[in-house]
């Protein structure tokens, strides 16, 4: 077992052995007697959702960091790899969109997002990028 899995173990087990005590603190002081059940298990609910969404929010958005910084390529959506292709096949904008059944401005707009996610400054190396990495 890597460190950084050893890691996220121990920091599940810790937030699971929080939320027994939680509940045993909360069955103790007879919560759910002054509450209907179904509001308490609404607010377990609710808690745990929140939970997750914020553990999940935060992987994502390390795994997204070290993925792209390791190859900006990986960063691009499936349309900007299919528009960086027709590039490196020496269509133009006009052609480009006129495949993809889009008007040249998106084609533009694309090609924008492309250049910036490669960290390259015209059409000339972007087809030099997308040839390496071919």
């Amino acid at each position: 077992m890597t460190y950084p899995t050893l890691k996220i173990s121990v920091k599940i087990g810790i937030a699971v052995a929080l939320a027994i005590i939680l509940f045993q603190v909360s069955n103790i002081l007879l919560v759910y007697k002054y509450f209907k059940f179904d509001y308490y298990l609404t607010a377990v609910a609710v808690f745990f959702l929140l939970v997750g969404f914020f553990i999940s929010r935060r992987k994502s958005a390390d795994n997204n960091k070290t993925d792209a910084s390791k190859n900006p390529a990986l960063s691009l959506t499936n349309k900007e790899i299919a528009i960086l292709q027709l590039i490196a096949d020496g269509k133009s904008n006009k052609e480009i969109a006129s495949i993809n059944f889009v008007e040249v401005s998106t084609i533009k707009t694309h090609i924008n997002n492309i250049y910036t996610k490669l960290g390259v400054r015209n059409r000339k190396e972007a087809v030099v990028y997308y040839r390496k990495q071919v």
